[in-house]
């Protein structure tokens, strides 16, 4: 099994080629002409907007991990546990606290004036309420339509902004990534991905939450989607043990948010499947226990063009 140590640097090596990656996208000036309403699409449709927005206000991470890459002005953003890429957006002086994921902070707002609010995911049922303040878009993903919904962003984000080449761009690099890995998911074997909250398992089949993993990196799974257990029904290591998978990939949930629930103490996966049932799995006694990038795949939910980039190379860097 990967020791911590290790997956360390699985991680660094996977962001350091990252950063090569979004390095190389051009860096293409905000558009002169005068501004003027479009419509774009998002999550609930179509909406007019006013091009090139001065004063976003973004509450979904995915989002501003797009923003990030584009190099897109950005006004206030939500309080969250930020990956090391987006930790310059925690420096509150320059990116002022507009709310939480959760709950938009309407006296933040009011001073910050915002000519567009992003929301997604876990902000997205503020939606109506914000769009009193202004216009608002949902850019919420489907799991199983992860790709056509980001690429739906990102280009609506381009277009926005004046920066349709940098997103065609953008998109471009992640999709070739995808498929750098597909066949070596193939090769790989069988894999199953657990979400570990402590030592609450949670599997993930193609279709559920975290199925992208099968869906769109082309993971072969070790349990269908039929086979899942049904919500709320343990999960045990003895069941991994049954189903003897080739890889096992963990998503650590408290690493992701930095606490447990309840307040409980955290376990770090790490030391939760270091146990013998673990190892005398095909996937333990091979040294194939990968657990994932938490911020990146449970905060962003991959969702983000630089999340999906960093998720898939990890997984790459992984396999090879």
């Amino acid at each position: 099994m990967p020791t911590p140590l290790a997956q360390s640097a699985i991680t660094r090596r996977a962001s350091l080629a990252l950063a090569a990656g979004v390095a190389a996208l051009p860096t293409l000036a905000a558009a002169s002409a005068p501004r003027r309403e479009i419509e774009v699409p998002h999550a609930k449709g179509m909406a007019r907007v006013m091009q090139t927005p001065r004063a976003p206000v973004v509450f979904d991470l995915a989002t501003l991990d797009a923003m990030h890459a584009l190099q897109l002005p950005v006004a206030g953003v939500a309080r969250a546990g930020l990956p090391p890429y987006l930790q310059a957006f925690s420096d509150a002086r320059k990116y002022p606290v507009a709310g939480t994921l959760f709950e938009p902070d309407f006296e933040a707002l009011s001073r910050l004036r915002p000519d567009l609010i992003l929301v997604g995911g876990r902000s997205a049922a503020r939606l109506d309420t914000l769009s009193r303040i202004a216009p608002t878009l949902d850019m919420s993903t489907r799991s199983t339509h992860l790709l056509q919904d980001m690429d739906r962003n990102v280009s609506t984000l381009g277009a926005l902004f004046g920066k349709q080449s940098m997103a065609e761009q953008l998109m471009a690099l992640v999709n070739r990534e995808i498929e750098t890995l597909k066949p070596l998911a193939q090769q790989a074997g069988p894999g199953l991905l657990v979400l570990a909250i402590n030592d609450k398992l949670n599997v993930q089949a193609p279709g559920s939450r975290f199925g992208l993993l099968h869906d769109v990196l082309g993971v072969p799974p070790a349990l269908a989607a039929g086979q899942s257990p049904q919500r709320g029904q343990s999960f045990t290591m003895e069941d991994i043990a049954r189903i003897d998978p080739e890889w096992l990939y963990v998503i650590d949930r408290n690493a992701a948010t930095g606490s447990a629930p309840g307040g409980a103490e955290m376990i770090p996966s790490q030391k939760v499947f270091d146990n013998p049932t673990i190892r005398a799995t095909k996937a333990g006694r091979n040294g194939r226990v990968l657990f994932l990038d938490p911020k990146g795949w449970y905060l962003l939910g991959s969702a983000g063009p630089i999340a999906m980039i960093n998720n898939v190379r990890q997984i790459r860097t992984a396999l090879g």
